[in-house]
């Protein structure tokens, strides 16, 4: 796994890492890795195991995201109107965020004056 093969140089050329963010990595590092947990099952008729490796559940993880992922999909499916539409995301420039924001007071102010029919 490319992540797991350079995690630890990772961490030393971003030291501002915060310890929950290394924290969540490395469980995903260890998802479904019997070295760190695991549950074991017999049947009591035919004294079959079977040993299960733990899961993270965190988002992040490849293969536990993936439940993340689909519980919210199904949940967004019934909020949505049943219309034909396009998702789009429309981004910009960091540099454009003081625009953006001096646009979005002058805006705010704008309706404001209105309501109170000032304009």
């Amino acid at each position: 796994m490319l992540l797991a093969q350079n995690w630890e140089r990772f961490k030393v050329m971003n030291p501002n890492l915060s310890q929950y963010k290394i924290d969540e990595v490395e469980k995903m590092l260890h998802c479904r890795d019997p070295k760190y947990g695991f549950l074991t099952y017999k049947c009591a008729k035919c004294d079959t195991t079977k040993t299960i490796p733990l899961a993270c559940k965190i988002r992040i993880c490849t293969q536990c995201g993936k439940k993340y992922a689909d519980l919210w999909a199904d949940e967004l499916v019934d909020r949505l109107y049943v219309v034909p539409h396009h998702h789009m995301v429309f981004t910009m420039p960091e540099e454009l965020n003081c625009l953006v924001k001096i646009l979005c007071s002058y805006i705010l102010v704008l309706r404001v004056l209105y309501r109170c029919n000032i304009l």
